[in-house]
C-alpha cells in the first residue's frame, strides 16, 4: 500500500501489543470475551492471581516469605 510506505523502515514499538488486540484470529460475536468477562471468569473460578496471592497462602497454610 503506497500510503504506508512511509512507516516501511521505521520502529514500531507497540506492535505485539496491538496485533494481539487488532489481530483477525481473535473471537468475534457470541464466542468475544472482554476483559470483564474475563475477570469474573477468573473470580469465580478462585484462581490464585496477584489481588488474592496472600489469602490463598493464608488459606494453604503457607509462608508468605517462601521464595
Amino acid at each position: 500500500h503506497k500510503a504506508a510506505g512511509q512507516f516501511r523502515h521505521r520502529s514500531f514499538p507497540y506492535y505485539n501489543q496491538l496485533t494481539s488486540i487488532y489481530a483477525k484470529d481473535r473471537a468475534t460475536r457470541k464466542d468475544a470475551q472482554t476483559t470483564v468477562d474475563i475477570v469474573k471468569e477468573i473470580d469465580d473460578e478462585d484462581v490464585a492471581t496477584a489481588n488474592n496471592l496472600k489469602e490463598g497462602n493464608d488459606y494453604h497454610r503457607c509462608e508468605d516469605d517462601v521464595p
